[in-house]
């Protein structure tokens, strides 16, 4: 569940007895409160604060372990397709892709394309744009470039957008600058730098999530900003000395190399996704020696494949392009935007949402091109259709429901607002807004929350709430992707399979005047009897 692992990890301020604040850098806040919903929190606290484990522990959780198991009662081979098909959607098309274009940009920067450490630089193109116009209207200083930046800011917390003050933030400023200044790369000093200024600037809006820069909003969040002012930063002032023409030319170089390394990642990864079933295919022939989709209880008693004729296959692939084509109108539909090439731009070691369901979108259309029978690609349309909109639409509906329930019962704010709600009854527009204005607060956001006498629940107890509505998306997948979508198609494919037995069979003429479809046990029976034969 990509869209559901937050990608930090972070310290956390807290109230101590005098009202005074303190850091508790060590980031064990816990809820007040003992069980589930504790166990939860400190479950999904792990998975924030490691985002491989954290995507992997889920997908293990709600898909891979759920569907290899409603397999495993059809036939073994049918269970180990499933985990290498599950395992290797994991691993194509959410942790290898970074790492990938990291390999590119390394191996362009070993040949002279781009400079010195931008392999080590995941700014996009908005983000450069954006720091290099602020630095051209600054005094060329670390800090004046920053404050300037952060003059420009405003950071989402409800229905406010809190202007960022520098003056605010004058300590964690300066340490954060100096960093820039002193061209300092030691891990430790660089992230100690930029989470004391994270958690100041949440301390002071109960923000982090969402921000505009000049009334604009940006594409990533506060971390992301923070991280990419301190490696274009140190490049503008040690590296280019402030010179406006240097960095306009490093601007445009450094876009082209973006662009070029994404590109080439993504040319790598998609075709990697798309052959991931053909080679789960072929694993499962040569290990049980049967043709076909190993989708039927007889499958190893069922000797032959069965064949169709040219107006068959005609119709077959007629039925699979359609059902690939839905799939990609199910993807664009849940992008809400129009595809650019600024989707593509990797921003770290993790695909953003859009680059998941690109690379997701080639995954599912390529099983479904893959399909050996009709019964396969009706079971791969239903699943992976089902299996796509609850990763990057569904599962957020329902965490953002439990919360919107949530806000109302507890009075927790656990939402913010990218917009002024629309003043209209119409219940389409409502929901619209809900959808896509409509945004859960983060875990940081939500242990931020200050108690108030209409508001009386502070923020620890609040990051337990924020973990239910977690946990409601988690069960929600288990339940219908891991569970009931692959136990439902199963059980069509069964009856299907079984029908298509019964017709082979009276073709022959053998029984002519038998009606086994009014009796289950004897249709059962009839099935299995032809699938010794």
């Amino acid at each position: 569940m990509i869209n559901k692992v937050n990608l930090r990890s972070k310290e956390v301020y807290k109230k101590d007895r005098t009202g005074s604040s303190y850091r508790n850098s060590n980031n064990k806040t816990a809820p007040s409160f003992k069980g589930p919903v504790e166990a939860a929190t400190a479950v999904l606290q792990f998975c924030n604060t490691n985002p491989m484990a954290g995507v992997s522990l889920i997908d293990m959780a709600t898909a891979i372990v759920p569907r290899t198991a409603v397999d495993a009662k059809t036939n073994g081979f049918a269970a180990a397709e499933t985990f290498r098909r599950e395992s290797s959607g994991l691993v194509v098309n959410c942790l290898i892709p970074g790492f990938i274009v990291l390999g590119v940009a390394k191996i362009l920067e070993a040949f002279g394309i781009g400079g010195k450490g931008w392999s080590k630089m995941w700014a996009n193109q908005e983000a450069l744009e954006t720091l290099r116009d602020h630095f051209k209207q600054s005094d060329g200083t670390a800090k004046g470039y920053i404050s300037r930046l952060f003059e420009d800011a405003e950071v989402l917390n409800g229905k406010e957008w809190k202007k960022l003050n520098p003056s605010s933030l004058e300590n964690e400023l300066s340490e954060y600058t100096k960093v820039i200044t002193d061209n300092i790369h030691d891990k430790k000093v660089v992230e100690t730098a930029r989470k004391n200024l994270y958690n100041k600037i949440l301390k002071v809006t109960g923000g982090a999530e969402h921000i505009k820069i000049h009334g604009k909003v940006y594409h990533d969040n506060i971390t992301t900003l923070l991280r990419d002012s301190l490696d274009v930063g140190q490049k503008f002032v040690n590296e280019l000395k402030g010179n406006h023409s240097a960095i306009d030319n490093f601007v445009k170089k450094a876009t082209k190399f973006v662009n070029t390394k994404s590109l080439i990642g993504m040319a790598i990864v998609i075709p990697l996704a798309m052959s991931m079933q053909y080679i789960n295919r072929w694993i499962t022939r040569k290990t049980s020696g049967q043709e076909g989709a190993p989708i039927y209880k007889d499958f190893i008693q069922n000797k032959t494949k069965k064949e169709m004729s040219a107006s068959e296959k005609s119709k077959f692939w007629a039925h699979k392009i359609g059902a690939a084509g839905l799939m990609v109108g199910v993807a664009l539909l849940s992008m809400m935007k129009k595809p650019s090439l600024k989707m593509l731009q990797f921003t770290k070691n993790m695909p953003s949402m859009d680059q998941c369901r690109w690379i997701a979108t080639s995954t599912f259309a390529s099983r479904m091109l893959a399909a050996e029978d009709p019964n396969e690609l009706h079971e791969v349309t239903w699943r992976d259709i089902a299996t796509f909109s609850s990763l990057y639409f569904l599962g957020d509906y329902v965490s953002k429901a439990v919360g919107t329930i949530m806000q109302k019962v507890k009075g927790v704010p656990l939402l913010s607002y990218m917009t002024q709600k629309p003043d209209t009854k119409n219940p389409l527009k409502r929901f619209v807004f809900w959808v896509k204005d409509t945004k859960l607060k983060s875990f940081d956001e939500a242990n931020a929350i200050v108690a108030t006498n209409a508001n009386k629940i502070g923020g620890a107890k609040a990051k337990g709430l924020r973990a239910i509505c977690e946990v409601s998306s988690l069960a929600f997948s288990m339940l219908v992707l891991g569970i009931l979508v692959p136990w439902y198609v199963r059980k069509q494919t069964e009856r299907k399979h079984q029908q298509e037995l019964l017709e082979k069979y009276n073709s022959f003429h053998t029984y002519p005047s038998l009606n086994l479809t009014s009796n289950k046990k004897t249709f059962q029976a009839f099935g299995m009897m032809m699938a010794d034969k």
